[in-house]
C-alpha cells in the first residue's frame, strides 16, 4: 500500500511572474507587429520594455488632451465674461433710463402734448370719520 504524502508543488517566484507576464506580451507584440524587423534582432531592448514604453505612451496622449481641453475652458470661460460684461452695461443703462423716465419732470415733458399739465394747488386731505361711513 502506497503512503499518503503531500505533493510536493514547484514555487514560483515574485520575479518570474512578473518576467513571464512581460515576456508574454513582448512575445504577443512581437508576433503581432513584428519588432525585431524593425528594431533588429540584436536590440531587444524596445521589445522587453514595450509595456512600459506603452504606458507612458498612454500617459502623453492623456496629458495632451486634458490640456486641450483644459485651453478650451479657458477660452469658453473669456467668451462668456464678455458677453456677461456686455450685459452688465446694457443693464445699466436701461435701469438709468428707467429711473429718468419715472421722475416728475419728465413725465410732465410727455404729458404736455396731451394738453395736460401739472397742478397748481397742493393736494387736499380728506379725512373720513370711523362713525361716519
Amino acid at each position: 500500500m502506497a503512503k499518503n504524502t503531500f505533493r510536493e508543488s514547484p514555487r514560483v517566484t515574485q520575479q518570474q511572474k512578473k518576467q513571464r507576464r512581460k515576456l508574454k506580451l513582448a512575445t504577443w507584440l512581437n508576433d503581432f507587429i513584428g519588432l525585431d524587423r524593425l528594431f533588429g534582432e540584436d536590440n531587444a531592448w524596445p521589445i522587453h520594455h514595450i509595456d512600459r514604453i506603452l504606458w507612458v505612451t498612454t500617459l502623453l496622449i492623456l496629458y495632451i488632451g486634458l490640456n486641450h481641453n483644459a485651453e478650451r475652458l479657458v477660452r469658453r470661460i473669456q467668451r462668456t465674461q464678455i458677453q456677461v460684461d456686455e450685459l452688465r452695461s446694457q443693464y445699466t443703462v436701461l435701469q438709468a433710463d428707467l429711473d429718468k423716465s419715472g421722475k416728475q419732470s419728465e413725465i410732465s415733458k410727455r404729458v404736455a402734448a396731451l394738453n395736460l399739465s401739472d397742478s397748481q394747488t397742493p393736494p387736499h386731505k380728506i379725512v373720513v370719520k370711523s362713525d361716519e361711513h
